[in-house]
């Protein structure tokens, strides 16, 4: 069992680096009035620890996700309020009823109630939106690449997840090849034989430590039928409670 702490603090390390504009409202400069969203951090379950299966998934979602301080401004503060917002907000999720809907928390929804919600890590491959989209077409990508690379090696390392789920869509395929090197992957796996193509659900282990599968971004309306059948292909081999 790992202490929480030790991963706010490696937060608090790698957000440094970025400038204060990008987190704070009341900064002359602030990223927020460009259309930047709140900072995105992944938190810990209560029982993540103690859990039977420790799932990540890598999501691409692009709320607006804004953090609103209740004291004076503070990069720890921001931090602690952007893990808060993550954890409530993705409890309130898995409560919500379950429907025959295709979003993204219905497809979180459903790896729940296959295989336990406490091992579940909710994260982003990019920690910031802009005007509730990606942010791949801004000035400050660049920046924001490289910052939510840093912070998804330090959520690998620190949760340590058996299991990753890449549903983040087609358009982040070259940066999450950045992110997770395809020379480091082995084991390759599809379906096509019951018609499931590689693009909607593909099966690997990356460096060998994880068992990682690609699935489209659950709420896709491209391939619409296909994606769905891929998804339940893999609500099928994921591990039960």
């Amino acid at each position: 069992m790992k202490n929480f702490d030790i991963l706010k603090q490696e937060y608090l390390n790698i957000l440094s680096e970025l400038d204060e504009s990008f987190f704070n409202t009341a900064h002359k400069n602030n990223k927020k009035d460009e259309g930047l969203s709140g900072l995105f951090l992944a938190s810990e379950p209560d029982n993540y620890w103690i859990a039977k299966n420790k799932i990540m998934i890598i999501g691409a979602e692009t709320r607006g996700w804004n953090i609103k301080l209740t004291q004076q401004y503070s990069l720890e503060h921001y931090l602690l309020s952007s893990i808060e917002k993550n954890k409530y907000f993705f409890q309130k999720m898995m409560h919500e009823p379950r429907t025959r809907k295709i979003t993204f928390h219905d497809f979180t929804r459903a790896v729940a109630d296959k295989c336990g919600c406490n091992g579940l890590i909710y994260s982003n491959l990019f920690c910031f939106a802009w005007n509730e989209k990606s942010p791949i077409k801004t000035k400050y990508f660049d920046q924001i690449k490289a910052i939510s690379f840093k912070l998804l090696n330090a959520q690998l390392n620190y949760f340590e997840p058996e299991i990753i789920v890449f549903a983040n869509g087609s358009q982040n395929t070259i940066y999450r090849r950045e992110m997770f090197d395809p020379k480091l992957y082995s084991q390759g796996q599809n379906w096509i034989s019951e018609n499931i193509n590689k693009n909607q659900l593909y099966r690997f282990i990356y460096d060998e430590k994880y068992v990682c599968y690609k699935i489209q971004h659950p709420s896709t309306i491209r391939g619409k039928n296909l994606a769905i059948s891929a998804r339940k292909k893999l609500i099928e081999l994921l591990p039960c409670i």
